[in-house]
């Protein structure tokens, strides 16, 4: 596989706007962000958001006042809080940040002449948010998914595996909770999955539970479930959700004994994932900026299409993929650049 083709595999649509600035405004504009939770990603995707929001000419406090509500991901609350602050004052616009904050805002908004944004969600198709990725919506809702798509993501997996030239495939449990986005990104990759004679995928699910107080609950019934098969397993996938990126729940992983083949985050990488694919939070806060800016200019939010991002971030894990057998292609060492990690840690 060459360098130019795993370019061609990560190029996606990506937004056709021009940068807009401020139109004089006799008060500030009102933006409310509501997150789902605030991991990594998610709160560096929103500074990023607010920063490129200043470029295009919405001063924070002057041009643009800005509400930012988190829903500790809990649907209940995230609609809850949502609705209190629209019915507090009414927002000129709402960004919505991942796909439980998306579907709250979009049972609330649907309705409205509100315009909705959001980013960070796993599949906006699925969700029905639009129809095909790279269409526009016709209604008052646009935004952008940070997932690399899943026939991508099993292409670089597979491409490793193969150097372990065994005959067998590897089986490998997809480690999901409930939460929207984890049952849509395992369903995608089971549907592709028989593409690829390297890999066999095995779904492991456990109970979403929202809150801080559920998440030690949480965690153990995604141990269990790794303990519970861990007899015929190769490896473990995280996909999408609040788990992948969250320390504690790595360690606990990582204690099974069971080495992690692919995640979402390059903390992931680091801690042991053979590899990891994830957005770019600046590229994320950056489209979604342009959308708002636009949206706020007089563009019609359905006439803006919902789209991927034209790049994304690599890393991988070379101890692992030894543990399995594998190399890592010198292609992907230079997709992952310098965050080629020699051994797990958890550090900062």
């Amino acid at each position: 596989m060459t360098k130019a083709f795993l370019n061609l595999l990560f190029l996606g649509l990506c937004f056709c706007l021009l940068p807009l600035n401020a139109p004089a405004a006799e008060r500030p504009v009102r933006i409310v962000i509501l997150q789902t939770f605030p991991p990594p990603l998610l709160e560096r995707s929103t500074k990023a958001f607010r920063a490129e929001m200043t470029d295009f000419g919405y001063k924070d406090g002057t041009d643009v006042d800005y509400t930012v509500l988190n829903a500790q991901g809990d649907f209940k609350l995230a609609k809850s809080i949502l609705r209190s602050a629209i019915d507090e004052v009414r927002p000129d616009l709402v960004l919505t940040i991942a796909t439980l904050a998306t579907r709250a805002g979009r049972q609330l908004l649907s309705d409205t002449a509100i315009p909705q944004v959001f980013m960070i969600v796993t599949d906006p198709v699925g969700e029905g948010f639009v129809s095909e990725m790279g269409k526009t919506t016709r209604s008052n809702i646009t935004g952008q998914s940070h997932v690399v798509p899943v026939d991508t993501q099993l292409t670089l997996v597979s491409e490793i595996l193969t150097t372990a030239r065994r005959d067998t495939p590897f089986h490998i449990g997809i480690l999901r909770s409930t939460y929207p986005s984890a049952v849509s990104e395992t369903a995608q990759l089971r549907e592709v999955a028989s593409q690829f004679p390297a890999i066999d995928l095995i779904d492991l699910s456990f109970p979403y539970l929202p809150g801080e107080s559920a998440r030690p609950e949480m965690h153990k019934s995604a141990i269990d479930q790794i303990h519970k098969h861990k007899d015929t397993l190769d490896g473990l996938w995280l996909v999408a959700g609040p788990n992948q990126s969250n320390r504690d729940f790595m360690k606990k992983v990582r204690a099974t004994g069971v080495p992690i083949v692919k995640s979402g985050s390059i903390l992931s990488a680091r801690a042991g994932a053979m590899i990891a694919v994830q957005s770019i939070p600046e590229l994320n806060g950056r489209a979604a900026a342009e959308a708002a800016s636009a949206i706020l200019s007089g563009t019609d939010p359905g006439d803006i299409p919902v789209v991927r991002p034209n790049s994304f971030a690599a890393g991988v894990n070379i101890a692992t993929a030894a543990r399995l057998g594998a190399i890592i292609p010198s292609e992907i060492l230079e997709l992952a650049q310098d965050n080629v990690f020699h051994q797990p840690t958890l550090g900062d």
